[in-house]
């Protein structure tokens, strides 16, 4: 595993997901990789295995944002707003990312698991507790157990998310993503988003 923390990992990542990004993960080398970079092969192959590797060590980066979503919580002005915070936080790493990298990252999770439902359901046990004090504040009318409830609204976050990838980009992620969560929990009219927010 890569030590991500090291001189050397940091602008190899770097380069690597501006590659991902621009031209897709399947199309870029780990040649094309130390070019963007600037280093050399061997330089690369002492700080990561291969390119799955540098996806392995942006999704333990993106595991640690889930710790920079406190003022997000707190901001919030309920329960609802705090779960959308939540998972608000996965939609703007698929949004930087790009449908095309996004993608790459479903067809690898498909393949050989990297942990991408895992980080998505590793905020189940604060969804439910959010979920509860919803429900109690009128604010989510869905009689559903709050257990039952919340991780499934993780799994529609997630297949927004693949369908988004699938029409490389041709929709609001966030708006659709805002929708199908108020539809599921079956969210009270005053608390649902108008059009206007429908911005990426």
């Amino acid at each position: 595993m890569a030590d991500s923390n090291s001189k050397l990992a940091r602008p190899i990542i770097e380069a690597a997901v501006r590659l991902f990004k621009k031209n897709g993960f399947a199309n870029v080398s780990v040649n094309d990789i130390c070019a963007e970079a600037g280093i050399a092969r061997s330089t690369f192959y002492r700080v990561f295995s291969g390119k799955k590797e540098i996806i392995s060590t942006v999704l333990e980066d993106a595991r640690s944002i889930h710790n920079a979503t406190v003022g997000d919580l707190l901001d919030a002005e309920n329960d609802f707003e705090r779960m959308w915070a939540l998972c608000d936080r996965n939609l703007a790493i698929a949004l930087d990312f790009g449908p095309e990298l996004t993608g790459a990252l479903f067809s690898m999770e498909l393949s050989e698991p990297i942990g991408i439902v895992d980080i998505l359901h590793g905020m189940d046990p604060w969804l439910i507790k959010l979920t509860r004090n919803a429900q109690k504040a009128g604010i989510i009318l869905n009689p559903e157990a709050p257990e039952v409830l919340a991780p499934l609204v993780t799994d529609l976050m997630y297949q927004v998310t693949y369908d988004w990838c699938r029409c490389k980009g041709g929709f609001s992620l966030r708006q659709k993503a805002r929708n199908w969560a108020e539809v599921a929990f079956y969210v009270a009219p005053e608390y649902r988003w108008g059009m206007e927010k429908a911005i990426q």
